[in-house]
């Protein structure tokens, strides 16, 4: 039980970490999808 309460840090640090992550591959995905529609645009004109 008290090797739970020493890794709790550790998986807390790895929990922020991931969530940074996902906020970045959020904004990448938004960005795609921005080029998309404006190659789907610029090719129908």
């Amino acid at each position: 039980m008290e090797v739970i309460g020493l890794l709790a840090p550790i998986a807390f640090v790895f929990a922020l970490a991931a969530l940074a992550q996902i906020g970045a591959l959020k904004k990448e995905v938004v960005g795609l999808k921005k080029e998309i529609e404006f190659l789907k645009n610029g090719r129908e004109n």
